[in-house]
């Protein structure tokens, strides 16, 4: 994927949920191209293109010689789309609202967590901000505090997650003025007294609940949502709308290269023909060749017409290859966003999959790990099935489809040159016998240890990943292309 491509995005996301959520409100003048370049750390060629993607969204105009001026009005906007507005298919919603609970719940909490003494001033605006008297802006702008939590996180996959599923665009309607005065209340409390002592777990637990109390769980709250809502669709391609096209193109050469350095593919294979690369990736042709050209660039393979495509190197000639960092950085921002997703929300889920999965399902857990015992000298199967394993069960549509994604990335994993190699085997073993551990504790039964183990398998390998990264020198890189903190700041 271009680095350049990536900030753009990257920023005009940011703008984008500012001027829309309030923050940046109607009228308001942008900082100029040279302060907003400084801002960011970019070029003025990647700040223009930013202004003029808010251009053409409608939330700001431009004019030459001018700054450019917020013409995005959030109150009208929500009058506006209240002709669009349907009831949600019940089925779809309760499955969406418990997929966020067993996802976001982790994320809110630790975003809290995070929280230092000024980062509060941002929640605190917000609520204070907030009007008892205008039920609608009320209920949109109260959505952006718990935003506010996950996004504190730094981890933007789970915010373009949080945001495909939906939540955005639900417009809640209740005639109690009371509960609005009693939920900004609450509100103002918790973040006052969490500014001078951060709070306890329990204390955050406590809090979610009445929060929860006062809200949705009351018979008189109802909401509305647009007609091509994932309330009412459900989550259709969720993986596809988070990807570019220089993300999918690389994402393919990327996984080739993998599969080669772990062995699958040997020197002299014949590789699948661009058709076949198409349907196995689900990108074009245009991209398969765009993929197979770099791999040819770097001597990795070769292609001859009517012949084939060919593995021309071994495992050894990959460790001569240079990959610029920048060149891969966003794949690896998203390896460390799954990785980080996947440990904060694995015992939840896990407890869920504990539940729904029959005996035979966890003797054929128990067979595939055996079955890699001895198969893991390059890389680490096993939390790869026991992840396969979760995704297959998860008893929600939205939460599967999440996961599947979370699935994807963590097989990025392969493709990071270098991360894989044959060395620390007893680390590889001890890994291996953790998921082992864990599928014989639930064929015993015994869910919640299942889910405490998987958690703790997945938090051990967030960290591991790190540090190697660190060591191969990825991890600054991520870190220059990615500042998190202008998701929440």
């Amino acid at each position: 994927m271009k680095y350049e491509k990536f900030q753009y995005d990257r920023i005009f996301e940011i703008l984008r949920n500012k001027i829309e959520s309030g923050l940046i409100p109607k009228g308001t003048v942008l900082p100029s191209i040279a302060d907003l370049c400084k801002e960011y750390k970019v070029s003025s060629k990647t700040i223009r293109r930013v202004v003029a993607m808010l251009s053409d969204a409608g939330l700001i105009e431009t004019r030459e010689r001018q700054l450019s001026v917020v013409i995005y009005d959030q109150a009208n906007s929500v009058y506006d789309s209240v002709h669009n507005l349907q009831e949600p298919i019940i089925p779809i919603m309760t499955d969406i609202l418990k997929t966020a609970e067993i996802v976001y719940y982790p994320f809110i909490c630790y975003g809290i967590s995070l929280c230092n003494k000024y980062d509060w001033d941002i929640p605190e605006r917000i609520v204070q901000q907030l009007n008892p008297k205008n039920p609608k802006l009320f209920w949109k702008n109260s959505k952006l505090i718990w935003r506010f939590f996950i996004a504190r996180c730094e981890n933007e996959l789970s915010l373009h997650i949080v945001d495909c599923l939906g939540f955005l665009g639900v417009e809640y309607r209740e005639n109690n003025f009371c509960s609005r005065v009693a939920y900004q209340k609450t509100m103002m409390d918790f973040i006052q007294k969490s500014r001078i002592t951060a709070p306890a777990g329990d204390a955050v637990k406590d809090f979610l609940a009445y929060i929860h109390f006062i809200t949705i769980s009351r018979e008189d709250f109802q909401c509305y949502v647009p007609a091509d809502s994932p309330f009412r669709l459900g989550i259709r391609g969720l993986d596809q709308r988070m990807k570019t096209a220089e993300e999918r193109y690389s994402s393919v050469y990327l996984d080739i290269l993998g599969l080669i350095a772990i062995g699958y593919y040997q020197p002299g294979d014949k590789l699948p023909s661009h058709d076949q690369l198409r349907k196995q990736y689900g990108v074009s042709v245009n991209t398969t060749t765009q993929a197979i050209q770099c791999l040819q660039k770097w001597g990795i393979v070769e292609a001859t017409p009517g012949k084939g495509i060919f593995v021309s190197a071994n495992i050894e000639a990959l460790n001569d290859i240079y990959v610029d960092p920048k060149l891969i950085a966003s794949h690896i921002r998203r390896y460390f966003d799954s990785l980080e997703l996947l440990s904060l929300t694995a015992e939840g889920v896990a407890y869920h999959v504990a539940a729904h999965v029959s005996f035979e399902h966890i003797q054929t857990l128990i067979q595939r790990l055996n079955e890699v015992k001895n198969y893991g000298n390059l890389y680490q199967p096993a939390p790869v099935i026991l992840l396969e394993f979760l995704t297959e069960h998860i008893p929600y549509e939205a939460l599967r489809s999440i996961y599947t994604i979370i699935l994807k990335n963590y097989r990025i994993g392969r493709k990071i040159p270098k991360l894989i190699n044959r060395g620390k085997a007893s680390v590889k073993h001890e890994i291996h016998c953790r998921c082992v551990e864990a599928a014989n504790i639930l064929i015993g039964g015994n869910q919640s240890a299942f889910a405490k183990q998987t958690a703790e398998i997945f938090r051990f390998t967030h960290q591991l990943t790190i540090e190697e990264c660190k060591k191969l020198g990825y991890w600054q890189t991520v870190q220059d292309l990615y500042d998190g903190s202008q998701l929440w700041k």
